[in-house]
């Protein structure tokens, strides 16, 4: 058998038959890339931490000290803010002026909230699931999750493929706007600018690695992802105050000069894309307020599902977390029995709240998700988003890549 010492990139091992008195045999040294990794339900999301040298916290340090007239900018997620309110006993808002005060005082110029990328996803996710309804019987299927992405193009057929969102995901949105943002503003050249995402799991690192969402350059739109854990141990959150820097407000990737405000969104702790998507829908039929969705449980509470009218048409939408309600939603789509319109998938069981990259909790993730709803908007908020360009520069597209022999078959 072989043993491994250490699960890192570039590791040597040695294989031998597994006795005290035997032989070891070294092994070629082997790079592990990024992209070859699946970050789902398995070994990076559990327990175990796997060291990807380009994703790393020695590359941040490595970077900052060879470039240090370079302008530094950050994208920090909801429910990184929400793991870090849970372990310090914080409110969400306490939480994010020190998190904002720590970035600052580590020298990002801007610091941005991920939610305002939420916003433009939802949208551009409305006109995608009308023109889907009018045009076909098959559902959309969100495509926000990295770990499911790349499950999907592992495992899946074109046919498959083709029916997952267009829409890039929030973290995607802010990395084709952010650099050109404070490149502008600040008047430093596009590929001066460094743009790091804090996220609640690792396979937000697969997708800022991913081919298509790079600069002409070639250089990553978000250069870099780290998890709460990550951040937690970098930027001690307990030993700032709000009171670090005069200005504590996210900054907004759409508007200059202007704070986007510190909230979360109505729809769920994963991003809210099923409720908000029809959200955005209603506010092009007209409808406002827009409808309030009830969701209903039908195996377990991470699978459920919602009926909706909306302008006289009815939305059948689902949620489904972790890859055993994933496969079921799949099996329905291959015989074409699929009842749904649009189904928000999430590869955790629990969803994003619960991702592989937050602080575990002897509370458990219900604990970490009422911080999250601490700051949710009093009214849904559904507003228009101008982005120039949107169509270009915020989609994208999925393409099988080859199998291979792996665990990636499994039935859950």
């Amino acid at each position: 058998r072989r043993v491994l010492s250490d699960l890192s990139s570039g590791i040597n091992a040695e294989y031998g038959d597994g006795t005290l008195s035997q032989n070891t045999i070294p092994l070629q040294k082997q790079i592990i890339s990024l992209s070859d990794c699946l970050a789902c339900s398995g070994c990076v999301t559990s327990a175990e931490t796997v060291l990807i040298e380009s994703q790393s916290l020695e590359t941040l340090f490595k970077i900052r000290s060879e470039n240090p007239d370079w302008l530094f900018v950050v994208t920090i997620s909801p429910q990184s803010i929400a793991s870090l309110a849970q372990k310090y006993d914080l409110s969400f808002v306490e939480a994010v002026t020190r998190i904002i005060a720590a970035a600052r005082r580590d020298g990002y110029r801007y610091v941005f909230s991920s939610v305002e990328g939420s916003e433009i996803a939802h949208q551009l996710s409305g006109t995608e699931l009308l023109q889907r309804k009018s045009t076909s019987n098959t559902p959309v299927l969100a495509s926000a999750c990295p770990g499911w992405i790349c499950y999907a193009e592992k495992t899946q057929t074109p046919a498959i493929l083709s029916q997952i969102s267009a829409v890039r995901s929030p973290q995607s949105i802010l990395g084709a706007l952010a650099k050109g943002a404070a490149s502008e503003r600040e008047g430093v050249p596009r590929n001066q600018v460094y743009h790091v995402a804090v996220m609640p799991c690792y396979d937000k690192k697969l997708e800022a690695s991913r081919a298509e969402f790079r600069e002409k350059n070639g250089s990553p739109q978000v250069d870099l992802v780290l998890s709460t854990v990550e951040v937690d141990d970098l930027w001690k959150i307990a030993e700032q105050s709000h009171h670090s820097h005069t200005k504590n407000g996210f900054d907004s990737v759409l508007t200059a000069g202007v704070s986007y405000p510190v909230h979360t969104l109505s729809g769920g702790s994963s991003g809210g894309f099923a409720e908000r998507t029809i959200h955005h829908v209603a506010l092009t039929a007209g409808e406002l307020p827009p409808p309030t969705l009830q969701f209903t449980s039908l195996r377990n509470k991470d699978l459920t599902e919602c009926s909706v009218n909306v302008g006289g048409t009815e939305y059948r939408l689902a949620k489904a977390y972790g890859f055993r309600n994933i496969q079921a939603v799949l099996r329905q789509v291959r015989r074409g029995r699929c009842p749904y319109d649009y189904v928000e998938m999430m590869a955790c069981p629990g969803g994003c709240i619960n991702g592989g990259g937050q602080i575990k909790v002897e509370q458990g993730v219900e604990e970490v998700e009422r911080r999250w709803r601490g700051a949710l908007t009093s009214t849904p908020g559904v507003r228009v988003v101008q982005v120039p360009g949107a169509e270009e520069t915020l989609m994208t597209s999925y393409t099988a890549v080859e199998k291979t022999n792996s665990a990636l078959g499994t039935s859950w």
